[in-house]
């Protein structure tokens, strides 16, 4: 067997394997990309796929305008209009309907930033802006014990019948944070 023939071999060999480690980077890409896309509209308001698609490369992320135009659907990002007028991209949690539960998660694990209780009250810490898109998730959960929630810019509020099922919701959420927790 010659030389070329055992490297044909070993690289048939090897080709699945190698195929699933470029999707896996694909996968992990679009991930960073997309968090990158929530922590940029969360800092600053950005008017147009233009001005995002800049931002991006300024942070070092290269990608096409469909792609972009793609994360932003996925993310469920829309055009909101502020007070002064002003056109900017956001979350709006107010359109989502239950079959875009898993978009919520998604948009929770990546804007999530930290929760801890405090006896039946759960405080969530995400990013500047997404507050209320990770409390509609939450209020999706259905949760046993669950009261209610309030949401402000980036904090939000949980409100349980009691400690018990204050620290089981703690829980599925640090899950999510963490990306262990799957669909309910």
């Amino acid at each position: 067997m010659s030389s070329l023939h055992i490297i044909v071999v070993i690289c048939r060999a090897f080709a699945p394997f190698i195929r699933q480690l470029r999707r896996i980077g694909r996968t992990l890409m679009k991930k960073n990309r997309q968090k990158l896309i929530l922590e940029l509209i969360s800092r600053q308001p950005v008017e147009t796929q233009q001005q995002l698609q800049e931002l991006l490369e300024e942070n070092g992320v290269h990608c096409t305008q469909a792609t972009l135009s793609r994360d932003l659907h996925a993310l469920g990002l829309v055009k909101q209009m502020e007070p002064n007028g002003r056109i900017h991209y956001g979350v709006n949690p107010l359109s989502v309907e239950d079959n875009d539960l898993k978009r919520l998660m998604n948009i929770t694990r990546m804007a999530g930033i930290s929760a801890e209780a405090a006896q039946n009250i759960i405080v969530i810490k995400t990013l500047p802006g997404l507050a209320n898109a990770v409390g509609s998730y939450v209020d999706k959960l259905e949760q046993r014990g669950f009261v209610g929630s309030l949401a402000g810019n980036d904090t939000i509020l949980l409100v349980m019948k009691d400690n018990e099922t204050a620290d089981e919701l703690l829980r599925t959420i640090q899950e999510l944070l963490d990306g262990k927790h799957a669909l309910p």
